[in-house]
Protein backbone atom coordinates (compact mmCIF):
# COMPACT_ATOMS: atom_id res chain seq x y z
CA UNK A 1 0.00 0.00 0.00
CA UNK A 2 1.09 3.53 -0.55
CA UNK A 3 -0.05 4.49 2.92
CA UNK A 4 -1.26 2.29 5.71
CA UNK A 5 -3.96 -0.22 4.97
CA UNK A 6 -6.12 1.05 7.79
CA UNK A 7 -9.28 0.78 5.74
CA UNK A 8 -8.33 -2.58 4.25
CA UNK A 9 -8.58 -4.02 7.76
CA UNK A 10 -12.30 -4.11 7.11
CA UNK A 11 -11.65 -6.77 4.49
CA UNK A 12 -12.77 -9.85 6.33
CA UNK A 13 -16.08 -10.23 8.12
CA UNK A 14 -16.59 -13.24 10.31
CA UNK A 15 -18.57 -15.33 7.87
CA UNK A 16 -15.98 -14.78 5.15
CA UNK A 17 -13.19 -15.83 7.50
CA UNK A 18 -14.99 -19.00 8.50
CA UNK A 19 -15.85 -19.81 4.90
CA UNK A 20 -12.20 -19.45 3.92
CA UNK A 21 -11.21 -21.75 6.76
CA UNK A 22 -13.62 -24.39 5.53
CA UNK A 23 -12.28 -24.09 1.99
CA UNK A 24 -8.74 -24.54 3.29
CA UNK A 25 -9.67 -27.57 5.32
CA UNK A 26 -11.49 -29.13 2.39
CA UNK A 27 -9.06 -28.43 -0.40
CA UNK A 28 -5.84 -27.24 1.24
CA UNK A 29 -5.89 -24.27 -1.11
CA UNK A 30 -6.21 -23.89 -4.83
CA UNK A 31 -3.81 -22.65 -7.45
CA UNK A 32 -4.61 -19.74 -9.74
CA UNK A 33 -2.68 -17.57 -12.15
CA UNK A 34 -1.74 -14.19 -10.75
CA UNK A 35 -3.26 -11.57 -13.08
CA UNK A 36 -0.12 -9.42 -13.03
CA UNK A 37 2.76 -11.88 -13.01
CA UNK A 38 1.07 -14.67 -14.95
CA UNK A 39 2.61 -17.12 -12.48
CA UNK A 40 0.76 -19.73 -10.39
CA UNK A 41 -0.39 -18.39 -7.02
CA UNK A 42 -1.87 -20.26 -4.06
CA UNK A 43 -5.01 -18.41 -2.99
CA UNK A 44 -8.18 -19.29 -1.11
CA UNK A 45 -10.58 -17.05 -2.97
CA UNK A 46 -12.06 -16.98 -6.43
CA UNK A 47 -12.50 -13.66 -8.17
CA UNK A 48 -16.21 -13.81 -7.34
CA UNK A 49 -15.37 -14.27 -3.65
CA UNK A 50 -12.94 -11.38 -3.84
CA UNK A 51 -15.59 -9.09 -5.37
CA UNK A 52 -18.15 -10.14 -2.77
CA UNK A 53 -15.71 -9.35 0.02
CA UNK A 54 -15.28 -5.83 -1.33
CA UNK A 55 -19.01 -5.39 -1.80
CA UNK A 56 -19.71 -6.58 1.75
CA UNK A 57 -17.02 -4.32 3.20
CA UNK A 58 -18.06 -1.16 1.34
CA UNK A 59 -21.14 -0.31 3.48
CA UNK A 60 -19.18 -0.88 6.69
CA UNK A 61 -16.35 1.37 5.55
CA UNK A 62 -18.79 4.09 4.51
CA UNK A 63 -20.63 3.86 7.84
CA UNK A 64 -17.59 3.65 10.09
CA UNK A 65 -15.28 6.09 8.31
CA UNK A 66 -17.69 8.31 6.38
CA UNK A 67 -17.61 9.43 2.75
CA UNK A 68 -16.68 13.04 2.06
CA UNK A 69 -19.76 15.04 1.10
CA UNK A 70 -18.62 16.62 -2.15
CA UNK A 71 -20.14 14.99 -5.22
CA UNK A 72 -17.94 16.89 -7.65
CA UNK A 73 -14.75 15.83 -5.88
CA UNK A 74 -15.99 12.24 -5.65
CA UNK A 75 -16.68 12.17 -9.40
CA UNK A 76 -13.29 13.68 -10.12
CA UNK A 77 -11.36 11.03 -8.15
CA UNK A 78 -13.53 8.32 -9.66
CA UNK A 79 -12.78 9.52 -13.19
CA UNK A 80 -9.03 9.42 -12.57
CA UNK A 81 -9.26 5.95 -11.05
CA UNK A 82 -11.48 4.38 -13.67
CA UNK A 83 -9.29 5.73 -16.46
CA UNK A 84 -6.32 3.79 -15.08
CA UNK A 85 -8.26 0.73 -13.94
CA UNK A 86 -9.45 0.27 -17.52
CA UNK A 87 -5.79 -0.04 -18.57
CA UNK A 88 -4.91 -2.55 -15.85
CA UNK A 89 -4.76 -6.33 -16.00
CA UNK A 90 -8.22 -6.59 -14.41
CA UNK A 91 -10.49 -4.07 -16.16
CA UNK A 92 -13.50 -6.35 -15.62
CA UNK A 93 -13.66 -5.75 -11.86
CA UNK A 94 -16.49 -3.51 -10.59
CA UNK A 95 -14.06 -0.71 -9.76
CA UNK A 96 -15.18 1.95 -7.30
CA UNK A 97 -13.22 4.98 -6.06
CA UNK A 98 -14.27 6.99 -3.02
CA UNK A 99 -13.00 9.94 -0.97
CA UNK A 100 -13.13 9.21 2.76
CA UNK A 101 -13.97 12.01 5.20
CA UNK A 102 -10.80 11.50 7.22
CA UNK A 103 -8.02 13.97 7.96
CA UNK A 104 -5.39 11.19 8.14
CA UNK A 105 -2.99 11.09 5.21
CA UNK A 106 -3.98 7.73 3.84
CA UNK A 107 -5.24 5.60 0.97
CA UNK A 108 -6.21 1.94 0.88
CA UNK A 109 -7.57 -0.82 -1.33
CA UNK A 110 -10.13 -3.53 -0.64
CA UNK A 111 -10.25 -6.73 -2.72
CA UNK A 112 -12.56 -6.66 -5.69
CA UNK A 113 -11.66 -3.17 -6.90
CA UNK A 114 -12.72 -0.83 -4.09
CA UNK A 115 -10.27 2.05 -3.61
CA UNK A 116 -10.45 4.71 -0.90
CA UNK A 117 -8.57 8.03 -0.71
CA UNK A 118 -8.78 10.29 2.35
CA UNK A 119 -9.35 14.01 2.07
CA UNK A 120 -6.24 14.31 4.21
CA UNK A 121 -3.97 13.03 1.46
CA UNK A 122 -5.79 15.08 -1.19
CA UNK A 123 -4.87 18.25 0.71
CA UNK A 124 -1.21 17.27 0.55
CA UNK A 125 -0.92 16.65 -3.19
CA UNK A 126 -0.25 19.25 -5.85
CA UNK A 127 -1.66 17.95 -9.10
CA UNK A 128 -3.66 15.26 -10.86
CA UNK A 129 -0.55 13.29 -11.79
CA UNK A 130 0.29 12.87 -8.10
CA UNK A 131 -3.28 11.75 -7.44
CA UNK A 132 -2.93 9.26 -10.29
CA UNK A 133 0.22 7.84 -8.72
CA UNK A 134 -1.57 7.24 -5.40
CA UNK A 135 -4.64 5.73 -7.03
CA UNK A 136 -2.49 3.66 -9.40
CA UNK A 137 -0.56 2.23 -6.47
CA UNK A 138 -3.77 1.10 -4.80
CA UNK A 139 -5.06 -0.36 -8.07
CA UNK A 140 -1.81 -2.34 -8.16
CA UNK A 141 -2.57 -3.96 -4.81
CA UNK A 142 -5.89 -5.16 -6.21
CA UNK A 143 -4.64 -6.33 -9.60
CA UNK A 144 -1.76 -8.25 -8.00
CA UNK A 145 -4.16 -9.72 -5.40
CA UNK A 146 -1.91 -8.73 -2.50
CA UNK A 147 -4.68 -8.74 0.12
CA UNK A 148 -5.93 -12.11 -1.06
CA UNK A 149 -2.41 -13.52 -0.77
CA UNK A 150 -2.06 -12.07 2.74
CA UNK A 151 -5.35 -13.60 3.82
CA UNK A 152 -4.17 -16.93 2.45
CA UNK A 153 -0.96 -16.71 4.47
CA UNK A 154 -2.90 -15.78 7.60
CA UNK A 155 -5.22 -18.75 7.18
CA UNK A 156 -2.34 -21.16 6.61
CA UNK A 157 -0.67 -19.83 9.76
CA UNK A 158 -3.74 -20.19 11.93
CA UNK A 159 -6.94 -21.61 10.49
CA UNK A 160 -9.97 -20.08 12.10
CA UNK A 161 -8.06 -17.76 14.43
CA UNK A 162 -10.24 -14.81 15.36
CA UNK A 163 -7.88 -11.90 14.74
CA UNK A 164 -10.62 -9.30 14.61
CA UNK A 165 -11.08 -6.70 17.29
CA UNK A 166 -14.17 -4.58 17.62
CA UNK A 167 -15.34 -1.39 19.22
CA UNK A 168 -12.47 0.28 21.03
CA UNK A 169 -9.88 -1.98 19.46
CA UNK A 170 -9.51 0.49 16.61
CA UNK A 171 -8.00 2.94 19.07
CA UNK A 172 -5.63 0.38 20.55
CA UNK A 173 -7.49 -0.26 23.78
CA UNK A 174 -6.53 -3.91 23.88
CA UNK A 175 -8.56 -6.12 26.18
CA UNK A 176 -11.04 -3.41 27.06
CA UNK A 177 -11.80 -2.95 23.40
CA UNK A 178 -12.51 -6.64 23.00
CA UNK A 179 -14.76 -6.57 26.06
CA UNK A 180 -16.68 -3.59 24.77
CA UNK A 181 -17.21 -5.23 21.41
CA UNK A 182 -18.65 -8.33 23.03
CA UNK A 183 -20.75 -6.35 25.49
CA UNK A 184 -22.43 -4.06 22.99
CA UNK A 185 -22.36 -6.32 19.92
CA UNK A 186 -20.45 -4.07 17.51
CA UNK A 187 -20.73 -5.44 13.98
CA UNK A 188 -17.45 -4.32 12.41
CA UNK A 189 -14.77 -6.97 12.09
CA UNK A 190 -11.26 -5.80 11.36
CA UNK A 191 -8.29 -7.77 10.10
CA UNK A 192 -4.79 -6.43 10.62
CA UNK A 193 -3.07 -7.13 7.34
CA UNK A 194 0.27 -5.64 6.42
CA UNK A 195 1.77 -5.80 2.97
CA UNK A 196 5.31 -7.01 2.56
CA UNK A 197 8.03 -4.80 1.11
CA UNK A 198 7.90 -6.89 -2.05
CA UNK A 199 4.18 -6.15 -2.32
CA UNK A 200 4.81 -2.44 -1.83
CA UNK A 201 7.57 -2.44 -4.41
CA UNK A 202 5.38 -4.23 -6.91
CA UNK A 203 2.46 -1.84 -6.25
CA UNK A 204 4.77 1.14 -6.76
CA UNK A 205 5.88 -0.28 -10.09
CA UNK A 206 2.33 -1.03 -11.17
CA UNK A 207 1.20 2.44 -10.17
CA UNK A 208 3.99 3.89 -12.26
CA UNK A 209 2.93 1.73 -15.20
CA UNK A 210 -0.75 2.62 -14.94
CA UNK A 211 -0.23 6.37 -14.58
CA UNK A 212 2.18 6.40 -17.53
CA UNK A 213 -0.23 4.40 -19.67
CA UNK A 214 -2.98 6.90 -18.80
CA UNK A 215 -0.79 9.76 -20.03
CA UNK A 216 0.39 11.22 -16.73
CA UNK A 217 3.91 12.47 -16.09
CA UNK A 218 5.66 9.73 -14.05
CA UNK A 219 8.16 12.23 -12.59
CA UNK A 220 5.39 13.38 -10.22
CA UNK A 221 5.22 10.07 -8.36
CA UNK A 222 8.36 10.51 -6.20
CA UNK A 223 7.01 13.86 -4.99
CA UNK A 224 4.27 12.07 -3.06
CA UNK A 225 6.75 9.87 -1.21
CA UNK A 226 8.90 12.89 -0.45
CA UNK A 227 5.95 14.79 1.02
CA UNK A 228 4.95 11.85 3.21
CA UNK A 229 8.51 11.48 4.46
CA UNK A 230 8.75 15.18 5.29
CA UNK A 231 5.54 15.04 7.30
CA UNK A 232 6.91 12.35 9.59
CA UNK A 233 10.43 13.73 9.81
CA UNK A 234 9.80 17.47 10.11
CA UNK A 235 6.67 17.55 12.26
CA UNK A 236 7.36 14.94 14.99
CA UNK A 237 5.51 16.97 17.62
CA UNK A 238 2.21 16.78 15.79
CA UNK A 239 -0.38 14.19 16.74
CA UNK A 240 -1.83 14.19 13.21
CA UNK A 241 0.78 11.86 11.74
CA UNK A 242 0.35 10.16 8.38
CA UNK A 243 -1.56 6.94 8.97
CA UNK A 244 0.88 5.02 6.79
CA UNK A 245 3.72 5.88 9.15
CA UNK A 246 1.96 4.81 12.33
CA UNK A 247 1.15 1.28 11.17
CA UNK A 248 3.29 0.39 8.16
CA UNK A 249 6.39 2.49 7.52
CA UNK A 250 7.53 2.64 3.93
CA UNK A 251 11.08 1.51 3.05
CA UNK A 252 13.55 4.34 3.49
CA UNK A 253 14.75 4.13 -0.10
CA UNK A 254 11.29 4.15 -1.65
CA UNK A 255 11.53 7.58 -3.22
CA UNK A 256 14.98 6.91 -4.64
CA UNK A 257 14.01 3.48 -5.92
CA UNK A 258 10.98 4.70 -7.87
CA UNK A 259 13.05 7.60 -9.20
CA UNK A 260 15.60 5.14 -10.55
CA UNK A 261 12.79 3.21 -12.27
CA UNK A 262 11.52 6.40 -13.88
CA UNK A 263 14.98 7.22 -15.19
CA UNK A 264 15.02 3.90 -17.05
CA UNK A 265 11.93 4.86 -19.06
CA UNK A 266 12.33 5.95 -22.68
CA UNK A 267 12.24 9.76 -23.02
CA UNK A 268 8.79 9.66 -24.64
CA UNK A 269 7.35 7.93 -21.57
CA UNK A 270 8.83 10.57 -19.26
CA UNK A 271 6.45 13.12 -20.74
CA UNK A 272 2.83 13.45 -19.74
CA UNK A 273 0.06 15.40 -18.08
CA UNK A 274 0.44 17.11 -14.73
CA UNK A 275 -2.82 19.11 -14.55
CA UNK A 276 -2.04 21.19 -11.47
CA UNK A 277 -4.60 23.92 -12.16
CA UNK A 278 -7.54 21.52 -12.49
CA UNK A 279 -6.48 19.59 -9.41
CA UNK A 280 -6.09 22.65 -7.20
CA UNK A 281 -9.48 23.92 -8.36
CA UNK A 282 -11.05 20.64 -7.24
CA UNK A 283 -9.47 20.70 -3.75
CA UNK A 284 -10.13 24.40 -3.23
CA UNK A 285 -12.42 24.57 -0.18
CA UNK A 286 -11.81 20.99 0.99
CA UNK A 287 -11.92 20.52 4.78
CA UNK A 288 -8.47 20.35 6.34
CA UNK A 289 -7.81 18.53 9.60
CA UNK A 290 -10.51 17.06 11.85
CA UNK A 291 -13.97 18.55 11.27
CA UNK A 292 -15.10 20.10 14.57
CA UNK A 293 -18.73 20.17 13.40
CA UNK A 294 -18.63 16.38 13.81
CA UNK A 295 -17.33 16.75 17.35
CA UNK A 296 -14.12 17.66 19.12
CA UNK A 297 -12.46 17.40 22.53
CA UNK A 298 -11.29 20.52 24.35
CA UNK A 299 -8.29 20.73 26.66
CA UNK A 300 -10.39 19.58 29.63
CA UNK A 301 -11.50 16.37 27.87
CA UNK A 302 -14.99 17.72 27.31
CA UNK A 303 -16.47 16.42 24.07
CA UNK A 304 -18.48 19.02 22.13
CA UNK A 305 -20.69 18.15 19.17
CA UNK A 306 -21.82 21.41 17.55
CA UNK A 307 -23.73 19.69 14.77
CA UNK A 308 -26.00 17.82 17.19
CA UNK A 309 -25.71 20.35 20.02
CA UNK A 310 -24.59 18.14 22.92
CA UNK A 311 -21.59 17.85 25.19
CA UNK A 312 -20.13 15.27 27.56
CA UNK A 313 -17.15 15.39 29.92
CA UNK A 314 -14.82 12.41 29.89
CA UNK A 315 -12.52 11.74 32.87
CA UNK A 316 -9.34 13.77 32.86
CA UNK A 317 -6.31 11.86 31.66
CA UNK A 318 -8.33 9.27 29.74
CA UNK A 319 -7.44 8.46 26.16
CA UNK A 320 -10.32 9.54 23.95
CA UNK A 321 -11.22 9.34 20.30
CA UNK A 322 -14.03 10.71 18.19
CA UNK A 323 -15.05 8.16 15.56
CA UNK A 324 -17.73 8.54 12.87
CA UNK A 325 -20.19 6.29 14.71
CA UNK A 326 -19.07 6.59 18.33
CA UNK A 327 -17.08 8.54 20.87
CA UNK A 328 -14.89 6.41 23.11
CA UNK A 329 -12.64 6.82 26.11
CA UNK A 330 -10.30 4.43 27.93
CA UNK A 331 -8.71 4.86 31.35
CA UNK A 332 -4.91 5.23 31.54
CA UNK A 333 -4.69 1.74 33.05
CA UNK A 334 -7.02 0.37 30.35
CA UNK A 335 -9.25 -1.06 33.05
CA UNK A 336 -12.37 0.99 32.28
CA UNK A 337 -14.06 2.38 29.19
CA UNK A 338 -16.84 4.72 28.14
CA UNK A 339 -18.67 4.77 24.83
CA UNK A 340 -21.23 7.20 23.44
CA UNK A 341 -23.25 6.02 20.44
CA UNK A 342 -26.52 6.89 18.76
CA UNK A 343 -29.12 4.18 19.19
CA UNK A 344 -30.90 2.84 16.12
CA UNK A 345 -34.19 3.01 17.95
CA UNK A 346 -36.04 6.32 18.19
CA UNK A 347 -37.48 6.06 21.72
CA UNK A 348 -36.00 5.27 25.11
CA UNK A 349 -37.89 2.07 25.86
CA UNK A 350 -37.10 0.47 22.52
CA UNK A 351 -33.42 1.41 22.73
CA UNK A 352 -33.05 0.06 26.26
CA UNK A 353 -34.92 -3.14 25.43
CA UNK A 354 -32.74 -3.76 22.37
CA UNK A 355 -29.54 -3.40 24.40
CA UNK A 356 -30.64 -5.64 27.25
CA UNK A 357 -31.79 -8.36 24.88
CA UNK A 358 -28.12 -9.01 24.05
CA UNK A 359 -27.08 -12.44 25.26
CA UNK A 360 -25.10 -12.50 28.48
CA UNK A 361 -26.20 -9.09 29.76
CA UNK A 362 -27.93 -9.00 33.15
CA UNK A 363 -29.84 -5.79 33.96
CA UNK A 364 -30.43 -4.14 37.29
CA UNK A 365 -33.52 -2.07 38.01
CA UNK A 366 -34.44 0.43 35.29
CA UNK A 367 -34.61 4.03 36.45
CA UNK A 368 -36.65 6.62 34.53
CA UNK A 369 -35.36 10.14 35.27
CA UNK A 370 -34.23 13.46 33.86
CA UNK A 371 -30.60 13.99 32.95
CA UNK A 372 -29.76 17.68 32.77
CA UNK A 373 -33.28 18.44 31.59
CA UNK A 374 -33.44 15.51 29.12
CA UNK A 375 -35.60 12.38 29.40
CA UNK A 376 -33.51 9.33 30.24
CA UNK A 377 -33.61 5.75 31.45
CA UNK A 378 -30.63 4.16 33.18
CA UNK A 379 -29.61 0.84 34.66
CA UNK A 380 -26.61 -0.97 36.04
CA UNK A 381 -25.65 -4.18 34.27
CA UNK A 382 -23.20 -7.03 34.17
CA UNK A 383 -22.09 -8.87 31.07
CA UNK A 384 -20.37 -12.16 30.50
CA UNK A 385 -17.45 -11.99 28.05
CA UNK A 386 -14.71 -14.38 27.00
CA UNK A 387 -12.32 -12.42 29.19
CA UNK A 388 -14.59 -12.55 32.23
CA UNK A 389 -17.45 -10.56 33.73
CA UNK A 390 -17.71 -6.83 33.23
CA UNK A 391 -19.90 -4.48 35.22
CA UNK A 392 -21.21 -1.15 34.09
CA UNK A 393 -23.91 1.45 33.86
CA UNK A 394 -25.78 2.60 30.79
CA UNK A 395 -28.13 5.48 30.15
CA UNK A 396 -30.37 6.16 27.17
CA UNK A 397 -31.06 9.84 26.64
CA UNK A 398 -33.44 11.63 24.26
CA UNK A 399 -32.15 14.73 22.51
CA UNK A 400 -34.10 16.10 19.57
CA UNK A 401 -35.16 13.24 17.33
CA UNK A 402 -32.37 10.95 18.52
CA UNK A 403 -31.67 8.59 21.38
CA UNK A 404 -28.08 8.40 22.64
CA UNK A 405 -26.63 5.49 24.57
CA UNK A 406 -23.97 6.25 27.17
CA UNK A 407 -22.21 3.19 28.52
CA UNK A 408 -19.44 2.99 31.10
CA UNK A 409 -17.98 -0.36 32.15
CA UNK A 410 -15.00 -2.11 33.68
CA UNK A 411 -13.94 -5.65 34.57
CA UNK A 412 -15.55 -6.82 37.78
CA UNK A 413 -12.32 -6.59 39.77
CA UNK A 414 -11.79 -2.90 38.93
CA UNK A 415 -15.36 -1.65 38.63
CA UNK A 416 -15.70 -0.30 42.18
CA UNK A 417 -12.58 1.84 41.82
CA UNK A 418 -13.83 3.27 38.51
CA UNK A 419 -17.55 3.47 39.31
CA UNK A 420 -17.53 7.13 40.33
CA UNK A 421 -15.59 8.27 37.25
CA UNK A 422 -17.96 6.32 34.97
CA UNK A 423 -21.07 7.69 36.69
CA UNK A 424 -19.81 11.27 36.58
CA UNK A 425 -19.05 11.03 32.88
CA UNK A 426 -22.51 9.69 32.07
CA UNK A 427 -24.15 12.32 34.29
CA UNK A 428 -22.34 15.10 32.39
CA UNK A 429 -24.20 14.52 29.11
CA UNK A 430 -26.37 17.46 28.17
CA UNK A 431 -27.26 20.13 25.65
CA UNK A 432 -24.47 22.27 24.23
CA UNK A 433 -25.26 25.90 25.03
CA UNK A 434 -21.90 27.60 24.56
CA UNK A 435 -22.24 29.94 21.53
CA UNK A 436 -18.52 29.64 20.77
CA UNK A 437 -18.73 25.85 20.57
CA UNK A 438 -21.94 25.88 18.56
CA UNK A 439 -20.53 28.23 15.94
CA UNK A 440 -17.21 26.49 15.22
CA UNK A 441 -16.34 25.87 11.60
CA UNK A 442 -13.80 23.51 10.02
CA UNK A 443 -10.53 24.68 8.58
CA UNK A 444 -10.44 24.66 4.79
CA UNK A 445 -7.95 24.72 1.96
CA UNK A 446 -7.93 27.96 -0.02
CA UNK A 447 -5.99 28.40 -3.26
CA UNK A 448 -4.02 31.65 -3.53
CA UNK A 449 -1.46 32.99 -5.99
CA UNK A 450 1.45 35.04 -4.59
CA UNK A 451 2.20 38.10 -6.72
CA UNK A 452 5.89 37.97 -5.77
CA UNK A 453 8.42 35.39 -4.72
CA UNK A 454 8.20 34.69 -0.97
CA UNK A 455 10.19 32.78 1.59
CA UNK A 456 8.45 30.19 3.75
CA UNK A 457 8.16 32.67 6.59
CA UNK A 458 7.00 35.52 4.36
CA UNK A 459 4.22 33.40 2.86
CA UNK A 460 2.93 32.37 6.29
CA UNK A 461 2.93 36.02 7.35
CA UNK A 462 1.19 37.20 4.18
CA UNK A 463 -1.41 34.42 4.35
CA UNK A 464 -1.94 33.79 8.08
CA UNK A 465 -4.00 30.88 9.33
CA UNK A 466 -4.25 28.18 11.99
CA UNK A 467 -1.28 26.08 10.82
CA UNK A 468 2.38 27.01 11.01
CA UNK A 469 4.76 27.95 8.21
CA UNK A 470 6.44 24.55 8.11
CA UNK A 471 3.18 22.64 7.69
CA UNK A 472 2.18 25.00 4.89
CA UNK A 473 5.52 24.46 3.18
CA UNK A 474 5.22 20.68 3.36
CA UNK A 475 1.70 20.59 1.92
CA UNK A 476 2.86 22.90 -0.90
CA UNK A 477 6.08 20.93 -1.50
CA UNK A 478 8.26 23.95 -0.77
CA UNK A 479 11.59 22.92 0.75
CA UNK A 480 13.22 24.53 3.78
CA UNK A 481 15.04 27.60 2.56
CA UNK A 482 12.98 27.55 -0.62
CA UNK A 483 10.55 30.10 -2.05
CA UNK A 484 6.95 30.26 -3.13
CA UNK A 485 7.07 31.28 -6.79
CA UNK A 486 5.37 34.42 -8.02
CA UNK A 487 2.29 33.65 -10.10
CA UNK A 488 2.10 29.96 -9.06
CA UNK A 489 -1.11 28.85 -7.30
CA UNK A 490 -0.57 27.27 -3.89
CA UNK A 491 -2.59 26.26 -0.83
CA UNK A 492 -3.18 28.08 2.42
CA UNK A 493 -5.38 27.04 5.35
CA UNK A 494 -8.13 29.32 6.60
CA UNK A 495 -10.06 28.97 9.85
CA UNK A 496 -10.09 29.79 13.53
CA UNK A 497 -8.64 27.94 16.48
CA UNK A 498 -11.16 25.93 18.50
CA UNK A 499 -12.59 27.64 21.60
Amino acid sequence: MLVAERGSRFLLRERARLAIGLVLLESMAGCAMNPVSGMPQVVLMSEADEIKMGQDSAPEIAASMGLYQDDELQRYVESVGKRMAALSERPQLPWQFHVIDDSAVNAFAVPGGFIYITRGILANMQNEAELASVVGHEIGHVTARHSVAQITRQEFANIGLGIGMVGLAVMGAGQMGSMLGQAVGSGVQVLFLKYSRDDETQADGLGLRYMSAAGYAPDEMPNVFHTLARQSQETPQKTRVPEWQSTHPAPENREQRIQSEIEKLPPAQREGRVDAADYLAKVNGIIYGPDPRAGYFDDNNVFHHPGMAFRMKFPKGWKTQNQPTSVVGVSPEQDAAIQLVMAKEKNLDSAASAFFRNRGIQRGSLDEHELNGLSAVSANFSAATQQGTVRGRTSFVELGDNVFQLIGFAPQNSYLSQEKALANAIASFGRETDPAALSVKPWRVEIVTPVRSMTVAEFAQAFPGPVDANELAIMNQVEKGGHYEAGKAVKRIVGQALP
